[in-house]
């Protein structure tokens, strides 16, 4: 009985063996509360069994593991050499979009705070700490895997530290194209034809000297570092998408990617939350991460569906743009819908054709002369027309599946060349090889390419303009970002076929004070038919620009409206007026009848309906003749209607 006593003791109370070393210098130090409140750190001090309760791995790794520096040295210096530290981006004052140490405005602890969670675990110094810091803000928070120097991800790190334990994740995840930023950095300039210009622009990082001898003004290369940091910045990994800290239950708390790790991790607008929410508009979680903030958020969001239920990882590749996998997986939870549409008339229209409706986000976007991270550059993205559209545009992709997309004008001024104009383009990259970054651990050159089946954005090149009062010339295309998420209720079958022309109405407001002493708002009416695509009916309210910049910087649509339009492709949608109106009569006429019908099963028939009304019918009378059938009964071998 004492022996029996003995065990279930040791088991209900694992404190009496601890995992992590307690000769260690990290531990001696860190687990020392007062020692930390006496170096004025008391944000580092640590409890060790918690840490390893929350690493949640038996003591191993231990500090210097994933922290590096010295666990057998007694003296700061020398203990912390090497040490890899979570770090700063800071703007403003002497900084111009660079690392800052968290010490220069004073630790605070890595967990949640505040009410926001996009931001929550971004430091929130007082002012005073600021200017003393000569910051004028604090705009990032990096983990210790990334590159104080480029903002990067570091491979070199991660297979020093993850590496140890997890050498084949970081082996894939190195290889992979998100590991290296592959695909971004594949665009080189502007005015190639392909990959063709693109909302996030060209990848700036080492590639200087083709975009400063393409830019009609001086590009100097420390305008270039500092647009290169804003892209190294979404250059995500392993603790991006791994480090669990937002949830407030843990400082070394890791776990498998959670829609909030991949939109940042309350870190800002890093990651997805950039691209899906405020550049799309059709994102994912949306709320404070999307402008406009009161658009619905996506079903699967609302239901606690991760993003990696859909978008599976194999070999740290995951699912994305036109990949099948990611729509095969709908069939996960809606395997009768997706067998209906397979055998229906819209077998090649995407669910997301019509379970998208108002979209967000920009609705123009100009690269022009502005200011990246304190420094004037030709080179600035005004991205910030945030607004809705009525509906996305459908368009058939390279697959020859109809797609929902977001049109929208867009320029990139003081161009050199003269680009002529395109049709419709789908963004293949042609196989290029391209300089890796052997300082942080890249490999000296890859090469990377990318079928025009591979993806879903597209885009249509309508010139050069050389009218604008400043900032000749200007490249003008149509953004085409195909919209994936912010799936709910589908609009209606009249929004589709009761015209052949594709009608849809955008709303924005402009804000950013860097370029504007006041918002300003405006509207405009896109138009998609059989003779091509227009923008017509734009309207704003009155402009004012700042001192030293003019509306030819960040307004340039002010100078030829009509800039943006194209003929001689066809964005009709096909259709035959009497066979929908039939089908249209048909199906009222069914859904009718089916709520005569009291069974929960109908449910299931009803939405098979929407999508395959033929399939639905069959449901329906295999349903109806089950409940006629005669019920056997066992016990006597007889049976009753």
């Amino acid at each position: 009985m004492v022996k029996r006593f003995c065990i279930l003791f040791l088991l209900l109370v694992p404190t009496v063996c601890t995992a992590y070393d307690a000769t260690s210098s990290c531990v001696r130090c860190h687990s020392d509360f007062s020692k930390m409140m006496e170096l004025g750190a008391p944000a580092l001090y640590l409890d060790p069994q918690k840490v390893d309760e929350e690493v949640s791995m038996g003591g191993i790794p231990t500090c210097v593991d994933c922290h590096q520096g010295d666990n057998i040295a007694m003296e700061k210096e020398s203990a912390h050499q090497g040490l890899l530290k979570p770090f700063l981006m800071a703007v403003g004052g002497a900084y111009t979009g660079q690392a800052m140490a968290r010490t220069e405005i004073g630790i605070t602890p890595l967990e949640p705070s505040g009410q926001h969670p996009f931001d929550a675990m971004l430091p929130k110094p007082e002012r005073a700490a600021l200017q003393q810091a000569k910051a004028g803000k604090i705009v990032g928070l990096y983990y210790h895997d990334r590159d104080p120097l480029t903002f990067a991800y570091a491979p070199e790190i991660a297979r020093a530290t993850c590496g140890k334990c997890h050498d084949n994740e970081v082996t894939a995840y190195n290889n992979s194209t998100k590991g290296l930023l592959k695909h971004q950095r594949a665009f080189r300039t502007f005015t190639e034809d392909l990959p063709g210009p693109q909302n996030c622009g060209p990848w700036f990082g080492d590639n200087h000297a083709a975009l400063s001898a393409e830019c009609a003004v001086p590009f100097s290369d420390a305008q270039n570092n500092a647009s290169a940091r804003q892209c190294s910045k979404c250059h995500t990994g392993c603790t991006d998408c791994h480090y669990q800290a937002y949830k407030g239950k843990g400082s070394h708390r890791f776990g498998t990617p959670e829609a909030p790790s991949c939109y940042g991790g309350g870190r800002a607008s890093l990651c997805h939350a950039g691209p899906m929410d405020r550049r799309r508009g059709a994102g994912y979680m949306r709320g404070e991460y999307a402008f406009p903030s009161d658009l619905p958020v996506d079903v699967h969001a609302q239901l606690g569906v991760n993003c990696t239920d859909c978008h599976q990882i194999e070999n740290h590749q995951f699912g994305h743009l036109a990949s099948d996998s990611v729509r095969n997986s709908c069939q996960q939870c809606h395997k009768e819908i997706m067998a209906a549409m397979a055998e229906s008339t819209h077998s090649n229209v995407d669910c997301s054709a019509c379970h998208i409706q108002t979209v967000g986000a920009y609705q123009f976007t100009f690269w022009g002369p502005g200011v990246v991270a304190g420094v004037e550059t030709p080179f600035t993205k005004h991205k910030e027309y945030y607004g809705t559209r009525s509906l996305p545009t459908l368009i058939k992709n390279a697959a020859g599946r109809w797609i929902p997309v977001k049109p929208y004008p867009m320029a990139a001024l003081n161009q050199a060349k003269d680009v002529a104009p395109t049709g419709l383009k789908f963004r293949a990259i042609p196989q290029r090889t391209i300089k890796g970054d052997t300082r942080i651990g890249e490999p000296e050159t890859f090469t990377i390419a990318r079928e025009q089946t591979d993806v879903n954005d597209a885009f249509i090149v309508t010139g050069t303009r050389d009218d604008l009062p400043h900032n000749n010339k200007a490249l003008l295309w149509i953004q085409m970002d195909k919209m994936s998420h912010a799936l709910g209720a589908a609009r209606s079958c009249a929004s589709c076929h009761t015209s052949h022309a594709q009608v849809a109405e955008s709303n924005f407001t402009y804000a950013n004070d860097k370029d504007v002493e006041q918002p300003f708002t405006g509207s405009y009416t896109i138009i998609a038919d059989a003779e091509g695509m227009r923008f017509e009916n734009l309207k704003t309210s009155l402009i004012t620009p700042v001192a030293k910049r003019h509306i030819a910087d960040f307004a340039p649509f002010t100078y030829f409206p009509d800039g943006w339009n194209v003929t001689g492709i066809d964005f009709s949608i096909p259709f035959r007026a009497q066979e929908v109106s039939k089908v249209t009569t048909e199906l009222e006429q069914f859904i009718t009848e089916l709520n005569e019908v009291q069974d929960l099963e109908v449910k299931t028939i009803r939405a098979v309906a929407y999508h395959n009304l033929e399939r639905a019918k069959e449901m329906l009378a295999n349903k109806k003749e089950s409940l006629r059938a005669p019920v056997v009964r066992e016990d006597r071998g007889e049976h009753s209607e």
